[in-house]
């Protein structure tokens, strides 16, 4: 009977063992699968940037105009388009309305310009956030985004 009771009792030992190891290899299942998982979950969740549309664009035609080199007569040839939000219907036709205002200004903003400030790819990006700068104060219903200098020849 002795014996009987180390044999039940060396079973139940190994049962227990048997059961805490099964637990153990789930355990650790789910654990590498929770990693993974996480893992492939965050390559899927990136966020896309979406880029904005483009807006409409207005073109205000080509510009010759001479600069204020003293030294030289020059001159500078220049077509330019203005791009501001499709959306925007009032704006649309202030644009219409105002285009011998911000054709002035164009020129102006151009005739005060040396041929060397307008020569490097710096000047030329001062001169776009000036204009547009300047018509967006002139504007009430929107504003202009973006200014296009699509030719742009000094002489």
């Amino acid at each position: 009977m002795a014996e009987q009771n180390d044999s039940k009792g060396l079973l139940n030992i190994v049962l227990i063992l048997s059961l805490v190891s099964l637990l153990g290899i789930i355990g650790l299942g789910l654990g590498m699968y929770g990693l993974w998982a996480s893992k492939t979950q965050a390559k899927e969740t990136k966020v896309i940037e979406q880029k904005p549309e483009p807006g409409k664009i207005y073109d205000m035609g080509t510009f010759i105009v001479n600069l204020a080199d003293e030294e030289v007569s020059r001159y500078i040839k220049a077509q330019i388009e203005l791009e501001y939000s499709k959306v925007n219907i009032e704006l649309d036709n202030e644009m219409k309305e105002r285009d011998p205002q911000i054709k002035d200004l164009i020129n102006t903003l151009l005739n005060d310009r040396k041929a060397a400030e307008l020569s490097t790819s710096e000047g030329k990006e001062r001169f776009r956030r000036e204009l547009q700068l300047k018509i967006n104060q002139i504007l009430k219903y929107g504003a202009i985004t973006n200014v296009y200098l699509t030719q742009f020849a000094i002489q």
